[in-house]
């Protein structure tokens, strides 16, 4: 549990460094913060491909 406080708090002082206010961060959920600072790239997703069509493309069908 330490540990996770921790973690938060150095959460809580780089976003403070990076300009987000006291306030927003107070108000802000932790679930949401964290999915946000974990979300990915356009690039660096993976799209939905159709099956057939990967097929059809790995061996020229």
């Amino acid at each position: 549990m330490k540990n996770q406080q921790e973690d938060f708090n150095l959460l809580a002082q780089q976003l403070l460094t990076e300009g987000l206010s006291p306030k927003e961060f107070d108000d802000s959920s932790f679930f949401n913060m964290m999915a946000s600072l974990n979300a990915r790239k356009k690039e660096d997703r993976a799209e939905l491909v159709d099956p057939l069509e990967a097929i059809n493309q790995t061996y020229g069908l």
